[in-house]
């Protein structure tokens, strides 16, 4: 049976419901994620879990201007020494628009998702083309899309998006990938992950 009354308790000092609610870890068990095969199980651990969950994030996020989630990861205690300007590692991940794929002669948007798996804020200055190959959504690979000709329309993307700590931030770059004339026809309409890197820093 639901209490009708169980939620109201849950308000902040100024009225508004909390962003997000913590619980202490021995009132609840964290889920665990498998995926089964034939002949064997496989258990993820939990830096797989948030890569997963990243990935569905920017799928889902994909036409936000900035979005975030609350994640609780283990931190060492040395990050809260960390002074400004340090230079801070970040986890990435980066999709075309699924709302507006990319054709040869015009630009399209990219959503970077980016994982503070810190203690501490950071701050993200810029955005660089990463090693690898841009690879097509699943459907468009099986179709015959092996080279998407998909690339950066600048060299470097100068930034500023705040991350808070233990949190996925999701943000658009505006007009920064392009697709060079005559790319494979299979890969038209295709949602493709693009490589990227960063540089980040505790504010």
């Amino acid at each position: 049976m639901n209490r009708r009354d169980t939620l109201p308790g849950f308000t902040e000092s100024d009225g508004r419901m909390p962003s997000h609610l913590e619980l202490d870890p021995a009132d609840h068990e964290e889920p665990t994620w498998e995926v089964l095969h034939p002949a064997k199980r496989r258990r993820f651990d939990r830096r797989a879990r948030v890569i997963l969950a990243v990935a569905a994030l920017a799928a889902l996020l994909a036409n936000a201007g900035a979005a975030w989630a609350y994640w609780r990861f283990n931190n060492p205690a040395g990050e809260h020494d960390w002074t400004s300007g340090t230079t801070v590692e970040v986890t990435l991940t980066a999709i075309s628009d699924p709302g507006r794929p990319l054709r040869p002669g015009m630009s399209g948007n990219l959503t970077v998702t980016v994982t503070n798996q810190h203690g501490v804020p950071v701050r993200v200055t810029e955005i660089l083309p990463g090693e690898g190959a841009v690879i097509a959504d699943g459907i468009h690979r099986e179709s015959g899309c092996a080279d998407p000709r998909v690339e950066f329309t600048r060299e470097r993307f100068p930034v500023s998006w705040e991350v808070p700590r233990n949190t996925v931030g999701a943000f658009i770059l505006n007009g920064a990938l392009s697709v060079r004339a005559g790319g494979d026809p299979a890969c038209q309409g295709a949602t493709f992950t693009v490589p990227v890197r960063a540089t980040a820093v505790r504010p």
